[in-house]
């Protein structure tokens, strides 16, 4: 059964970031700066320094990656309507076993839940 929201986690994509060899680089290699990205909150946790998203590439389309902590920034709580990224998590869900938030309460909670210890654990 296709959802036609979810509650989630969406941020953006650094707009440029200095790599290890000290030149600047914009976004990221897959996706382009400022690009939002929709952040499975389950598979994170303060130790981690990836984070799984959905967003879409630089090609324009949609796709999974893991990105490092440090090119997310504007992290925030939201409902999940776009008809592509509900089509992709609910392929990752059914086929590859990676869950998402659903529409429960407590989902809404754990997700709200999970934008503030993001941005506790993230801020400058």
């Amino acid at each position: 059964m296709k959802s036609i929201w979810r509650f989630g986690a969406a941020g953006n994509i650094v707009k440029q970031h200095i790599d290890d060899e000290g030149v600047t680089r914009f976004g990221t290699k897959a996706f382009t700066g400022g690009t939002k990205v929709y952040i499975n909150g389950l598979r994170w946790d303060t130790d981690s320094d990836a984070v799984y998203v959905i967003g879409r590439n630089r090609f324009g389309r949609y796709v999974t990656d893991w990105i490092p902590v440090s090119f997310v920034e504007n992290v925030r709580f939201q409902q999940i309507y776009k008809t592509t990224v509900l089509e992709i998590i609910d392929y990752l869900e059914h086929f590859e076993g990676i869950t998402w938030w659903g529409k429960t309460a407590s989902d809404r909670d754990e997700a709200k839940a999970f934008v503030d210890m993001w941005n506790k654990c993230n801020a400058l």
